[in-house]
């Protein structure tokens, strides 16, 4: 359970960093079934570091990380930001390479809210590839002093408010093993001078949809992904019931299945 203090740290800057979450030995197994998720998905070839590798749905294909969604630790979040009901959207993983632009989708008032629940296995720094973020840009008002960072720009000769991408003032989320990253997707974020092969892998949860208005945002937000909104076969038959509930509405609401 999170702390009111937490909570409003969340909701004014929007993010929010939990050291120590897992244990040394969850993070070990973390890394172990995701490399072997990775080497499955690659047709059993070896990594070879030239490119981003990302698989969705990805915590639902192994143990110990089908679990973590319905953890007490993790489920907890999910509650105190999201609400109750609140829907399990997707699940990720990914073999990073080299630098992320800046991005973050615009909040409206029309949209659901959203968080990213982000697991790294290894150390990362500022400099060695630590989430960067821009404080309170996830609260943008009528007049967004930063739309020229929301989509994603890899033109080297980009310069932004006259300065590089990486020397914008901003957080870095450094940290170590264990530590448990949350954010939203709205909160401009990027990442600069990571490895190659860096693991980053989340839990993103939704909160129900309040009117009509929001459930057209996500019927669109599904219609136009290819993963996302889908769940897996294993957890609409799942015997925990936090993990059937998590997806419940989006069975609902008629969404196909992933046959996970």
């Amino acid at each position: 359970m999170l702390s009111p203090q937490q909570i409003k740290h969340f909701n004014t800057f929007g993010f929010l960093v939990l050291p120590q979450l897992l244990t040394t030995d969850e993070i070990l197994l973390m890394k172990a079934e995701a490399e072997d998720i990775f080497y499955e998905a690659r047709g059993n070839k070896p990594f070879t570091g030239d490119k981003w590798e990302a698989v969705q749905p990805f915590f639902e294909r192994r143990p110990f990380l089908s679990k973590l969604p319905a953890d007490d630790r993790i489920y907890g979040i999910g509650l105190d930001l999201c609400g109750p009901d609140f829907i399990l959207s997707v699940t990720e993983g990914n073999l990073q390479k080299g630098d992320t632009p800046w991005h973050g989708d615009l909040a409206t008032k029309s949209a659901p809210f959203g968080i990213k629940i982000a697991f790294y296995t290894d150390p990362l720094t500022r400099n060695t590839g630590a989430l960067r973020v821009i404080p309170g840009s996830h609260a943008a008002g009528e007049i967004d002093t930063f739309h020229s960072l929301r989509q994603r720009n890899n033109d080297p000769d980009f310069m932004p408010f006259g300065i590089k991408p990486e020397d914008i003032p901003c957080y870095a989320l450094e940290s170590q093993p264990g530590d448990v990253v949350v954010f939203t997707e709205s909160t401009l974020h990027s990442s600069f001078g990571g490895a190659s092969g860096r693991h980053q892998h989340a839990i993103n949860f939704i909160s129900k949809p309040q009117n009509n208005e929001e459930l057209n945002v996500i019927r669109r937000h599904y219609e136009g992904r290819r993963f996302g909104l889908r769940p897996s076969e294993s957890y609409v038959h799942s015997n925990n019931t936090r993990i059937r509930g998590m997806v419940s509405k989006l069975v609902e609401w008629g969404f196909d299945q992933t046959p996970i």
